[in-house]
């Protein structure tokens, strides 16, 4: 029985996860960025690494706190777009320390 539960789960989570609409920043502008994020909640964003720019960076950037749920808080980042190399983005973080949000590692 928890075979199967761990199974659904991480179906479940991979099934979100493909789901999940992915841009490439720099064919995009900064507001396109933003537009993406307010209509899907949230999107992947990939980039080229600034130290090694034959490797692409992917990470998941976020419209509002709700879509970090379960996932830590949100946080600033920035990625480059078509018009602006350091476009204001928002992630979800882990979030550490006391209280209810307290993370076990």
């Amino acid at each position: 029985m928890k075979k199967i539960i761990l199974l659904a789960a991480i179906g479940l989570f991979s099934t979100n996860a493909v789901a999940m609409p992915r841009y490439d920043s720099q064919s995009l502008t900064c507001s396109s960025v933003h537009d993406k994020m307010a209509q899907h909640g949230s999107v992947v964003l990939q980039y080229p690494s600034h130290l090694y720019p034959n490797l692409m960076m992917y990470n998941r950037y976020v419209s509002n706190s709700m879509t970090c749920a379960g996932q830590g808080a949100m946080a600033s980042a920035t990625v480059p777009t078509s018009d602006d190399p350091n476009c204001k983005v928002r992630t979800c973080t882990p979030v550490t320390g006391k209280g209810p949000n307290k993370n076990h590692h």
